[in-house]
């Protein structure tokens, strides 16, 4: 999936370090921004799709439950697939959503696209994360770590911000658009500055699709029972009891089914 794969020397990894910081942190304060800034849209949203407010509320709900889903994942993907080779990856799939986000003409259009978009930026954060710490030496990490804190600090900040400006000065796709020139120039930084894992890439015997789907559902339940338990008087509510039994249900078999295979997706043992 690289553009121009090559491998980087010790050196030039070191030589590179802030550009590698820089890089990573502009993907993963991309991936931040879109946490708050559909909040300033939401009237323009619901106006323009014919929604409900409760029914618009899954434009940011399903971003989130995306995020949360592919968090736990990123580690066992990361080695799959190559780290660079997934972050990269990870951004293609981010700018494409955000693309037809902006395009939807639904609100289930939008919520599908939203979705898709949350399991693009999920990758990012830990991968940035992961990206610093090898490229920094032990004395300099602290430097790059608070490049990336500054980044993920101001994020979210932003995302109110420049989404009201957007929506008041334009529309409220144009909150999506915004991602495609960052995306980009995010993707081209990486295809020439960041190497891939030094710790190379794990060959697993095969893809545990009963622990991805577990772990996926367990986590997912779990997240929307979080997001709309306060509106639904929590377990007063028929909805947020049954969340709460299929993320028990589903948490326990992960555990039990990860502890009994030999290549799980998260190592607990």
């Amino acid at each position: 999936m690289g553009l121009k794969p090559r491998v980087f020397s010790e050196a030039e990894i070191h030589g590179n370090r802030y550009w590698i910081a820089f890089t990573v942190t502009m993907a993963a304060m991309m991936e931040l921004l879109d946490t708050s800034i559909v909040n300033v849209a939401i009237s323009q949203i619901m106006g323009n799709l014919g929604a409900t407010l409760e029914e618009v509320t899954w434009v940011s709900t399903g971003y989130i439950v995306a995020n949360v889903i592919v968090l736990p994942l990123s580690g066992w993907l990361s080695n799959h697939f190559g780290r660079r080779n997934y972050f990269m990856g990870s951004i293609v799939l981010f700018v494409v959503a955000s693309f037809f986000c902006g395009n939807a003409s639904s609100l289930e259009e939008l919520v599908l696209w939203r979705i898709v978009q949350g399991l693009g930026g999920g990758g990012l954060l830990a991968t940035a994360q992961a990206s610093i710490h090898e490229a920094f030496p032990a004395k300099e990490l602290a430097a790059g770590m608070a490049i990336f804190g500054l980044g993920i600090m101001v994020g979210p900040t932003l995302g109110p911000t420049v989404g009201g400006y957007i929506t008041y000065h334009s529309a409220w796709p144009w909150i999506f658009y915004i991602n495609l020139p960052f995306g980009v120039i995010a993707l081209l930084l990486a295809n020439h500055f960041l190497p891939d894992s030094k710790f190379g890439r794990r060959r697993e015997g095969g893809v545990d699709w009963t622990g991805i789907a577990l772990l996926a559902i367990g986590i997912g339940a779990l997240q929307i029972m979080l997001e709309r338990g306060e509106r639904k008087q929590w377990f007063d509510s028929g909805e947020v009891q049954i969340l709460a039994a299929v993320t028990v249900a589903m948490l326990v078999a992960f555990i039990w089914h990860d502890l009994r295979i030999r290549n799980p997706v998260v190592d607990l043992s």
